[in-house]
């Protein structure tokens, strides 16, 4: 089974607690792959494969070629064993590897072949994994946007699965991603949304073991750390930072000692606490070792600030200037180096080499396209920020006459978007409100009307499609007593009854509800429901119009009293027939009186 990898240290070695025995394994390795081919290979053939994936993944941290002639023997011996669950396995180690080592070259051939054995053998926690990988290459080439799509597509799997090691895992390289592009407060969001996931397994001991989990909650506690610190809120930082120390007193993760050292170390900074950061950031660099380069160049970065810092501008560029240099940043990685550059032109600056200062400075501007091109189809806003910021320090009027230029102009467009919006909605609530004037008009004759002339209703629907017509089975006697009852609850006001319905109605009028049904569409055109309704709604515009204690009523009492249960149900009716709400015709009846 593949260890998932969660990125410590803006590095992509894998968090175990078996690290320290592990590599002193490798190095015994290391000395008898040394001796021949064969010897290694007799060495392999006896690991199980839960020992080849430990194995390639520590030997990846002395050594790429090693660790992938130990993937590829997994990959092998899986096909000969007919294993498609440890094929997929000694794929996935060896992406893993080559995500570890940045080389991406065989990176779309190998994913290929990883989807292909998930699909083909239905293995849906492995396509799991497929999509997470294909994520972490994205993550670690710069193609964010693209990252971003399949660690979702991962989470959704993840879910589904109810799988907690890998949606904290995703959650927690997402909150990662976000922390670096300056969306410190979405990141969070994510970041304790996957420390919230681990209460979920506190009492289930199947899932997870209490270290695992306790390993899981460890470097959720160093992301959240890291946030604040993006942020620089020391506080919050040092809340976080303290738990995950304390933590790993019990667990005792070498590379986590070391990073949380280093965190320790930048809080240090921004309290101005420089010789303290110097001693945190000295002792970091005792665990977890062999540091890889890009441990040794983010541990440049941090030694660069502190000398700026103490005003040791030498010791400042000698520190900046080695990272660099070690680590060889690619073309695509050089994003990555915005504030790296920008110390380094500032140490070069101070210590009065103008060449290397400006030079520095260009390829500070510089990171900001590249940056762009990385977080790819994410905004640059932020990134902009950065460098109007630094230029700022050159030509500072300039800048802020900018800035306030853009200022005042986005403010001027902002407002006349809420002016325009304000009017729009003005001019709809005055139109709205202007029709539905009319329509009370509308209704207020209607209702004289009625009370004028008797035999005209204010509200008689017909309905366009009947239950039944034909009543050539009835007689006209029968016909007569149906109509002849009907009138009566009227005069009864049974219709008001929350129990008229057309079988009571039939059995007050001595009849069966079919023929009730027939009488009733042939005679008024319409369904028995919409007759019901028709009085209901007759009987409330006339009762409204004339009680003033009953339009004091609330819309619910009154949806009662007409046998409605709920004031939806009225609401809905009353303004079916007369286009207005209840509320709007009582309000208007009260301005009138």
């Amino acid at each position: 089974m593949a260890v998932i990898l969660i990125p410590i240290f803006e590095s992509n070695y894998p968090v175990h607690h078996t690290m320290r025995n592990l590599i002193s394994y490798s190095i015994a390795f290391l000395l008898s792959f040394q001796m021949s081919a064969k010897s290694v290979k007799d060495s392999l053939s006896v690991k199980s494969y839960e020992e080849l994936t430990e194995l390639a993944q520590v030997q990846s941290r002395l050594g790429f070629e090693i660790a992938k002639k130990v993937a590829i023997y997994h990959i092998e011996k899986a096909k000969k064993e007919n294993n498609p669950k440890e094929e997929f396995n000694g794929f996935d180690n060896y992406i893993q590897i080559s995500i570890w080592s940045r080389k991406f070259d065989s990176f779309d051939r190998e994913y290929q072949r990883l989807l292909e054995l998930a699909k083909s053998h239905q293995l849906d926690k492995e396509l799991m994994r497929s999509h997470y990988l294909q994520a972490n290459a994205y993550f670690f080439q710069g193609v964010w946007s693209k990252s971003t799509v399949s660690y979702y597509k991962s989470l959704e799997i993840a879910k589904k699965l109810d799988d907690i090691t890998f949606q904290h895992s995703i959650l927690t390289r997402l909150g990662y991603l976000k922390t670096t592009i300056g969306d410190t407060n979405s990141a969070l969001i994510s970041q304790k949304e996957a420390l919230d996931l681990l209460k979920k397994v506190s009492a289930d001991t199947t899932r997870l073991s209490l270290l695992d989990k306790q390993t899981l909650e460890l470097q959720s506690l160093y992301y959240i750390t890291k946030s604040y610190l993006s942020s620089k809120n020391k506080d919050s930082a040092k809340v976080y930072n303290s738990r995950g120390i304390k933590l790993n007193q019990i667990v005792q993760d070498s590379c986590m000692t070391r990073a949380f050292y280093r965190q320790r170390s930048e809080m240090e900074i921004l309290s101005n606490n420089f010789e303290t950061a110097l001693t945190d950031l000295n002792l970091s660099k005792k665990y977890c070792l062999p540091l890889s380069k890009t441990d040794s160049l983010v541990m440049s970065g941090i030694y660069g600030k502190i000398y700026m810092c103490l005003k040791q501008y030498k010791k400042a560029v000698e520190a900046l200037q080695k990272g660099a240099d070690d680590y060889k940043v690619k073309e695509s990685e050089e994003g990555f180096m915005d504030v790296h550059y920008k110390l380094l032109a500032k140490a070069y600056k101070y210590i009065g080499d103008v060449e290397r200062s400006n030079f520095y400075f260009e390829k500070y501007i510089h990171t900001t396209d590249e940056f762009n091109k990385i977080q790819d189809t994410v905004s640059s806003a932020f990134k902009q920020k950065e460098t109007a910021a630094f230029k700022k320090e050159l030509n500072a009027i300039e800048s802020e006459k900018n800035r306030q230029k853009d200022y005042v102009k986005y403010i001027g467009l902002g407002a006349a978007l809420v002016i325009l919006i304000l009017l729009f909605l003005l001019l709809k609530f005055y139109q709205n409100k202007k029709k539905n004037e009319l329509r009370f008009q509308e209704l207020l004759k209607k209702l004289h009307t009625a009370k004028e002339n008797t035999t005209i209703k204010i509200v008689d629907t017909k309905d366009e499609t009947l239950e039944e017509t034909a009543t050539t089975d009835i007689s006209d006697e029968v016909k007569q007593q149906i109509l002849e009852g009907l009138q009566k609850l009227e005069l009864q006001e049974y219709f008001l009854k929350q129990d008229c319905n057309a079988y009571n109605v039939a059995k007050k009028i001595k009849t069966n509800t079919s023929y009730l049904s027939k009488v009733v569409n042939s005679h008024f055109q319409k369904n028995f429901n919409t007759y019901i309704n028709d009085l209901r709604v007759n009987y409330a515009i006339v009762r409204l119009e004339k009680d003033t204690r009953f339009r004091s009523f609330s819309i619910q009492s009154i949806s009662e009293e007409l046998g409605y249960k709920s004031a939806d149900s009225f609401t809905k009716y009353f303004k079916q027939n007369t286009g207005l709400n209840p509320s709007f015709y009582i309000k208007q009846l009260n301005q009138l009186n």
